[in-house]
């Protein structure tokens, strides 16, 4: 019976899974109510109420297949929705990748994929939102079905490439995704050596093949509807050919940038202020204890490969998450490109993880777990408030213009 193949169905979620998908599918209806609820067009939200998103001129020719689902028309129920839906199996596929499996963690997990201000920066381009929702989607599926190797590889692959042809910056997602998975796995003492590195050399290679195949993509959409690349954000320098000189410089803006977002208050393109920034050293003192505390309690620091992979992972994530900058080095990202900078809370919540899955609730350890709670919740609040400061913002922006306007005709 049809109940029956459900229930069985419903039986092979995990617990952790149905939690993250639960926790990011009602945090992201709280956090972002008022933006489903009340139009707030920004000036392309104005001219693209109604627009089929041909947008193969800025490099995203998947995107007029992705915006389907609400049928080329900015309906903010219908897009909130479909956003919010994506974010949650998002989330459901990030805490299984990771092996998060305390339930409580894999919500925390899934409510910061979801209040994530970069989300609520997102929403202020509602006619993209769903589409774009839908891309974090396929670059979480696509290391998740490249991990598995063989045929699922190859379609990770192209699922990469079509999470890239909707917003290109989401390839940061995968990237980050990736390095959490193999310093996930470097604290596995399971794992080995030689598995760990064909695990991190399949998913290199897949990043790579995901962006090429992207890249050939484009060149025949271009060549096929006789289009050239807007000069927007510098797309069309790059057929000029890559600064490779500038690389130095260009890694080096990319860790500052990343440093700015969560230790500057004021800072450009980020959200920091004092609060945000006392979180962010909460989060740095708890993730590299429950780290040190991993690898003591478990005598993996005797490998020395280990430490040294996890902590290279570690150190290589900022460039990861930023990796924008490096991809279009003409222009500095913004807001709407620093979607993946989640992954470094993801990475806390990771390292509590490791802890408590082994009993942290004992000895040295026993802060962790109501620790990490309550930072967790303490950053739900602040993500909540800026968020719709945002909204709230552009709302009165768009009044006051819509005030102006009216006084103009009078």
């Amino acid at each position: 019976m049809l109940d029956d193949k459900l229930k069985a169905l419903w039986a092979r979620i995990s617990p952790p899974q149905k939690a993250a998908f639960f926790g990011c599918f009602l945090s992201g209806y709280l956090v972002h109510l008022y933006v489903f609820t009340n139009i707030i067009p920004n000036s392309d939200g104005l001219s693209r109420i109604f627009d089929p998103q041909q947008m193969t001129v800025s490099g995203r020719w998947f995107l007029h297949f992705a915006s389907y689902f609400n049928g080329f028309t900015q309906m903010p129920a219908v897009i909130g929705l479909f956003s919010v839906l994506f974010l949650a199996l998002a989330a459901a596929l990030a805490v299984s990748l990771l092996g998060i499996r305390s339930r409580a963690l894999s919500a925390l997990s899934g409510a910061l994929m979801a209040a994530f201000p970069a989300v609520g920066y997102t929403f202020l381009y509602l006619f993209t939102a769903s589409a774009y929702c839908f891309a974090i989607f396929l670059a979480v599926l696509s290391v998740s079905l490249a991990r598995r190797g063989r045929w699922h590889w190859l379609a990770g692959c192209l699922l990469l490439a079509c999470s890239m042809g909707t917003y290109q910056a989401y390839v940061t997602v995968a990237i980050g995704l990736s390095l959490l998975v193999i310093f996930r796995e470097t604290l596995d003492p399971s794992a080995s050596f030689s598995a760990t590195l064909r695990l991190g050399v399949r998913l290199m290679l897949f990043l790579a093949a995901g962006a090429v195949l992207y890249y050939g993509i484009l060149l025949v959409f271009l060549q096929v509807k006789d289009l050239e690349l807007l000069s927007y954000l510098g797309m069309d320098a790059a057929s000029s050919g890559y600064p490779f000189g500038q690389l130095p410089r260009l890694i080096l803006d990319s860790y500052k940038q990343v440093v700015s977002f969560f230790f500057l208050p004021g800072s450009a393109n980020g959200f920091a202020d004092l609060w945000m920034v006392i979180l962010d050293l909460a989060a740095l003192a708890l993730g590299g204890a429950c780290f040190l505390l991993h690898l003591g309690k478990k005598g993996l620091y005797r490998d020395r490969w280990r430490p040294l992979t996890a902590l290279s992972m570690v150190a290589l994530l900022p460039l990861g998450m930023d990796f924008g900058q490096l991809l279009s080095p003409w222009s500095v990202p913004t807001p709407l490109m620093k979607y993946a900078f989640v992954s470094v809370y993801l990475l806390v919540l990771l390292a509590v993880g490791l802890l408590d899955s082994q009993g942290a609730s004992a000895g040295l350890g026993a802060w962790v777990p109501p620790a990490a709670v309550l930072w967790g919740v303490l950053l739900l609040v602040f993500c909540l408030n800026t968020n719709n400061l945002l909204y709230t913002a552009s709302a009165q922006a768009h009044r006051a213009t819509e005030s102006y306007l009216t006084r103009l005709f009078a």
